[in-house]
């Protein structure tokens, strides 16, 4: 039992700023130690938590002094004062203040939420209990000043919370010197104390699980923190470097396609302006001996020049992309289909199922492939017939381009470039698709693009 003169005994108040002060300093060498000021802004959930559970604390201390007032109907404001003080003075340094560092103030809020229970029994052992002594109430229920004191030393379960967020914000690192934090001051507390003021066996059994469950959950919360943060900062390097290849791709495929509408050009409008050269010299001379000769000549290389202006027309219609923009895949290939089909007088049959779910740079592709195809037809088969099929299954797409044209030799095509074949398999190559073309002398071409899904 207590000394009844060393409880009615006035306190010394002055005593406690020193210790406390003494307390607060010496977390204050350890952060700086331990260099817990990381860069890292908190977690806005890992704030919002802390305030949950220093609020959880406040109401805790207000249904206390309510159910003390319920069973000795006197009300202990004043040895509970700390406790409602502390958690005010938390939650204070969790608000973000303008032009503050939020992370030092919740290392602060940490550091005062593992000392705030240790402070509030410091408090409440030196403050005077006499009239409580003396209250009917409170003899009737049987209570010793020790008891009283059990009741203010459960607090120090609350340092699990500030300790495992600690672990949550900083990794190990932080953990550690939380945890250091919490056993220094769970150890030097009892030598502010009074030496009756609880039972010391119960006291350090109770730190040994309290410390003990601590560090297991913040050793396992810092564990898991560390490693989350060792992911995202993988995950954001290689965002980092997919955004740098991106770039690269993209600057890739405008290489490509200026290439490829260089060698169009070539094909097309160079070699009309060419044409057209030689024709109007020869018109010059041919003007001079046989003037009929010349007019024919001259007949000449106005269509070559008419064939060249549509030629660029198709060039820059092929940069705009409007039709499959405005028509849609199918509607674009069958508008192209009809156009070049009164032009030319060819007739084009169309079987065109209904394609879904392709990227806007895969349908992109199937139309130019597919224009392609049909202008090559027209200028130099000399199909009467053309068919164009566009199929989708389960396991790719596929686009048939067949004409009844005179044919051509694969291989001297492809040493002269011509037809815009580089083109189309630079196309489909982009796409990760397979360009075939079938084509013999007087047999006709086929040209069929997959596209696997």
């Amino acid at each position: 039992m207590l000394n009844k003169s060393s409880i009615t005994q006035p306190v010394e108040k002055r005593m406690l700023v020193p210790k406390i002060t003494g307390l607060i300093s010496s977390f204050k060498v350890m952060a700086t130690r331990y260099n817990l000021c990381m860069s890292e802004r908190p977690y806005d959930l890992l704030i919002r938590t802390y305030q949950f559970a220093i609020g959880l604390k406040f109401v805790g201390a207000i249904v206390a002094i309510l159910l003390s007032y319920f069973l000795v109907r006197q009300w202990v404001f004043d040895g509970w004062a700390m406790a409602l003080i502390t958690p005010v003075i938390l939650l204070m340094l969790l608000v973000n203040w303008p032009n503050s560092d939020r992370n030092k103030l919740l290392i602060w809020a940490l550091a005062l939420g593992i000392l705030a229970p240790h402070i509030d029994l410091i408090y409440s052992v030196w403050f005077p209990r006499t009239e409580l002594l003396a209250n009917p109430r409170f003899i009737e229920i049987g209570w010793s000043l020790q008891d009283v004191n059990r009741i203010h030393a459960m607090g120090q379960f609350f340092i699990m919370v500030p300790v495992i967020l600690a672990s949550w914000q900083f990794g190990v690192r932080g953990f550690i010197g939380a945890l250091v934090l919490a056993g220094l001051a769970y150890t030097i507390t009892p030598f502010l104390l009074k030496s009756d003021a609880l039972f010391w066996g119960i006291y350090a059994v109770r730190g040994f699980v309290l410390l003990g469950v601590t560090l297991i959950v913040g050793f396992i919360t810092g564990t898991l923190a560390s490693a989350q943060r060792r992911s995202n900062t993988a995950l954001q390097e290689a965002n980092q470097q997919l955004a740098a290849q991106a770039v690269m791709m993209e600057q890739l495929a405008t290489s490509q396609e200026r290439n490829r509408l260089a060698r169009e050009l070539h094909d097309t409008l160079a070699h009309s302006l060419s044409g057209t050269a030689v024709s109007l010299q020869a018109i010059g001379t041919l003007l001079k001996h046989d003037p009929e000769a010349a007019k024919t000549e001259l007949a000449s290389a106005q269509s070559q020049i008419r064939s060249g202006l549509s030629e660029a027309r198709r060039a820059i219609s092929a940069l705009r992309a409007s039709p499959l923009e405005e028509l849609g895949l199918i509607g674009a290939i069958q508008q192209r289909a009809n156009n070049i089909s009164d032009r030319a007088g060819i007739t084009i049959n169309t079987d065109l199922a209904n394609i879904i779910g392709l990227p806007p740079e895969v349908e992109q592709t199937i139309y130019r492939i597919c224009d392609e195809a049909l202008v090559n037809a027209e200028k130099h088969a000399q199909a009467s017939t053309i068919n164009v099929s566009l199929q989708q299954s389960t396991t790719e797409t596929r686009l048939v381009i067949q004409d009844n044209g005179v044919g051509f030799d694969r291989e001297a095509v492809q040493k002269n470039g011509r037809f815009g074949i580089i083109g189309m398999e630079e196309r489909a190559q982009l796409i990760n698709g397979e360009l075939l073309i079938n084509s013999q002398p007087t047999l006709g071409t086929e040209i069929v693009l997959k596209i696997p899904k």
